[in-house]
């Protein structure tokens, strides 16, 4: 069963990429260029998901359901639903450092992204007390990855990787664009409570806003790693790299 499910991931993968595209032309691990095309590719050709498979819609990528304490001594919980992203397909490779003698990897990249949910503000302090309307914003997060991996040799005699777990780390980078309905706030304008949190959420307004959307790219960060974890396990690793080993 696990053959034929591995038979059945790499038909997918080949029915959407193509043998003619230029994903499948193997990079030597400093080819920082080369490494950036093929993986940019990827994205773009299955950005959609491959149905059967574990390589997930990443754009837009779809969160049906995610809490944020925005911040603790204020009180402030932003609860999301039907939350929307998209710009993944068009993630950038900054950088990307293969050391094969530690078997590690770290993969820069970054993203223009365009944000959009329906929003909770809950005052945990207050009662519970809460708004609810539209959520927008636009920004640019650099993302990086951390992880391991092995080379084995499998039953049909080719080497693949097998790549561990990783660490993700978020930058949003410059001061983001978020907005919110005019019904929310025209609510928040009109409350005693939100106005008494208004000083002192404004003074660290950016920073607040930063956290929140971190918190959003890295539910999807996860997901487009996920991804290129499924891929690097099913081709063999002369797939991607030349030279390495």
């Amino acid at each position: 069963m696990a053959a034929f499910r591995s038979l059945l991931l790499l038909s997918l993968v080949y029915s959407v990429i193509g043998n003619e595209a230029n994903f499948f032309d193997p990079c030597y691990k400093d080819d920082i260029n080369c490494l950036s095309a093929a993986t940019e590719a990827f994205l773009e050709k299955t950005h959609n998901g491959v149905d059967g498979s574990q390589i997930k819609a990443i754009d837009p990528f779809i969160i049906p359901e995610l809490e944020v304490l925005v911040d603790e001594e204020m009180g402030l919980l932003f609860k999301f639903t039907n939350l929307s992203v998209t710009g993944l397909k068009k993630l950038q490779i900054l950088d990307y450092k293969m050391d094969t003698d530690k078997k590690s990897v770290v993969l820069k990249t970054k993203a223009d992204l365009n944000i959009i949910a329906d929003l909770n503000i809950k005052f945990t302090k207050k009662n519970n007390k809460s708004f609810d309307g539209l959520y927008k914003a636009t920004t640019t997060a650099s993302g990086t990855s951390n992880y391991g991996y092995s080379l084995v040799k499998k039953g049909d005699n080719e080497i693949y990787f097998e790549v561990g777990p990783e660490t993700n780390t978020c930058e949003i980078i410059e001061e983001p664009t978020v907005t919110v309905g005019d019904e929310l706030q025209a609510a928040l304008l009109n409350d005693n409570d939100a106005r008494q949190l208004k000083s002192p959420y404004e003074e660290n307004k950016v920073n607040l806003r930063k956290k929140t959307l971190c918190k959003i790219v890295d539910s999807a960060y996860v997901v487009v790693i996920n991804n290129l974890r499924t891929l690097a396990t099913t081709l063999p690793a002369k797939r991607f790299f030349l030279g390495l080993y």
